[in-house]
């Protein structure tokens, strides 16, 4: 009874390695038909269990997120139809087929003409993106004298805005993948496998599998930006009317929330439209604030008062100073912007009225590693991390320098070259309570497996202030903006801590334009418990000489419309 008893349990064990041993070969058998060579085996699938449905390619979205959380599309698929023709074959009359095209999708006819050309061939594409709606339509009035094939193609709803920091899709080589702005720093998130792109239960299973067990693999995903689309919109409004009325080569702007670095807005112009880019310069597709570096010139001058205060290199107690109007340095001179000079003043009236010379007497109390300490701790030596690509490095090694005179340039913003978005990091620490924030435009990445990753960088902040010189500095810069224009652009009901600046352009010959400034200003409100920080620049306005003149007015403008639009309430 025994024996019969073992040999039935290896006659079981030899069953059941006969079973494990077939579905072992028919799994490899099945991955290899639909995987390995599915291209080989797709006429022979064809008609069986897969349904044809290939389509251009499929990549993830791109969202912005409203106040209330809903999710606006920016940058998505959209399904239609491309049209061809069959040159060898077309016997339809040409001049009634295009009519009837153009009634329903205008084109030039050129492109289809041209196809019908080339005789020697039997399949010619002539039009492409075209809506589902307009391609019945077309069949409708054409018939089989076109064909329709099914496309897919990246569409970016708003038109341009954003344009900067979503990028778009292009070739290069053989490969169509994102090129700039988000659409290339996140490629291997948006893109998609293509598993010979045909819907097949087998060849899912295998995609899906190989995705999970390979840890080099980026997980596939949809991404939710830090980007209010009513913020971006607006905002773009306000820095066109600027270009459009000074004239200017290029305007910038960036609203940050200083304590978290989420950014809200960001745009540039000159602009492009991310769906049709074809025609313009390779220029206009960076992104000039995460590329470009500029001396930034005033909006320097509260950041070396804090690194002062937070030496104890001064005392804004009682710090005075004798202003003539200029100052020797060297051999060079520095004079104020007017070159006049206003006697006694303290640390407030330095920077109320934004006095060169007594810049140059706060830095000359500053010990020169102390500077570089506090240029390297505000960041200026490093990249901010931003996740977008290509980000700029600034220009800073004249603080390796000696001499005096590159110290006092550097007080007022010349002299020292930084991106946009470094300068913005910087101020943040103003604002903050002395905290070194990491800007960023990707709030939430939605994968397909059904995780999900949310970044929040608050942990990783360096403290670069203390607390009470962050306090002190809002404080005086609170004082800086009620004084301009004599007190008629204050918020009566808010506090706002803002600066202006104007700096020379460099010429590339050698020193610096007579007659081209940057125009730069900044501003960050509620001024001791901030939720945002709205940076602006313009390059070469025309007709006008100062900041104040240019800026003031869109971040008023873009103040009163995040007031009214987050319900932020008085504070004074």
């Amino acid at each position: 009874m025994k024996r019969d008893s073992k040999q039935f349990v290896l006659r079981m064990h030899v069953v059941f390695g006969i079973v494990v041993l077939v579905g072992f070969v028919l799994i490899a058998n099945l991955f290899y038909i639909q995987i390995a060579n599915g291209a080989q085996f797709r006429a022979q699938a064809d008609g069986q269990y897969v349904v044809s449905t290939y389509n251009s390619f499929e990549r993830g979205t791109i969202y912005f997120e409203e106040r209330d959380g809903t999710h606006i599309s920016a940058a998505s698929q959209k399904s239609g139809y491309k049209l061809s023709v069959n040159p060898k074959e077309f016997k339809a009359d040409r001049e009634a087929v295009y009519e009837k095209i153009n009634a329903i999708v205008p084109f030039d006819k050129e492109l289809f003409f041209d196809a019908l050309e080339k005789n020697s061939r039997s399949y010619v594409e002539f039009l492409h993106n075209i809506s589902k709606e307009d391609g019945v339509l077309i069949k409708e009035a054409v018939g089989s004298a076109v064909q329709l094939h099914a496309e897919k193609w990246r569409v970016y709803p708003l038109k341009g805005s954003a344009a900067h920091v979503l990028g778009f899709l292009g070739y290069q080589g053989d490969e169509y993948a994102g090129r700039y702005g988000l659409e290339r720093e996140y490629e291997d998130t948006l893109k998609r496998e293509d598993v010979d792109l045909y819907t097949n239960f087998f060849a899912r299973i295998f995609h899906n599998v190989q995705n999970f067990v390979d840890p080099e693999k980026v997980p596939e995903g949809d991404i939710i930006t830090t980007l209010d689309p009513q913020i971006q919109l607006y905002f773009e409004d306000q820095l066109k009317s600027v270009q459009e009325t000074w004239h200017s080569e290029s305007v910038g702007g960036i609203i940050m929330n200083p304590k978290t670095g989420s950014i809200y807005a960001m745009g540039a112009f000159p602009n492009f439209d991310n769906n049709d880019f074809s025609h313009e310069p390779i220029s206009v597709f960076k992104n000039p604030l995460v590329e470009n570096v500029h001396e930034m010139g005033s909006i320097m001058k509260p950041l070396i008062v804090a690194m002062a205060i937070d030496s104890q290199s001064i005392d804004i107690n009682t710090l005075e100073y004798y202003d003539t109007g200029s100052v020797e340095v060297g051999i060079s001179t520095i004079k104020n912007f007017d070159g006049r000079g206003r006697g006694w003043v303290d640390t407030q009236e330095i920077l109320n009225q934004s006095l060169n010379t007594g810049m140059t007497y706060i830095a000359s109390k500053i010990p020169k590693q102390t500077f570089r300490d506090y240029i390297e701790r505000y960041g200026f030596t490093a990249k901010t991390g931003i996740d977008l690509p290509n980000e700029g490095n600034n220009i800073t090694g004249n603080i390796k320098s000696n001499r005096d005179i590159e110290f006092a340039n550097m007080s007022f913003g010349q002299g020292i070259a930084v991106t946009p978005i470094s300068m913005v990091r910087a101020i943040s620490a103003l604002a903050n309570g002395g905290q070194m924030v990491r800007p960023h435009v990707v709030k939430k990445i939605e994968y397909t497996n059904g995780f999900s990753k949310t970044f929040d960088y608050t942990e990783d902040t360096e403290t670069v202030l203390s607390r009470e010189t962050s306090g002190e500095i809002s404080r005086m810069l609170v004082n800086v903006f009620d004084a301009y224009n004599s007190g008629h652009v204050k918020f009566p009901d808010y506090t706002i801590a803002a600066k202006t600046g104007t700096a020379q352009i460099p010429n590339p010959a050698g020193g610096y334009y007579d007659d081209r400034n940057l125009h730069s200003f900044f501003g960050y409100f509620p001024a001791y418990d901030p939720e945002f920080l709205v940076f602006l620049y313009t390059v070469h306005p025309k007709g006008v000489k100062y900041a104040s003149q240019t800026l003031i007015e869109p971040f008023r403008e873009t103040t009163r419309y995040l007031i009214n639009y987050y319900n932020i309430p008085p504070d004074r």
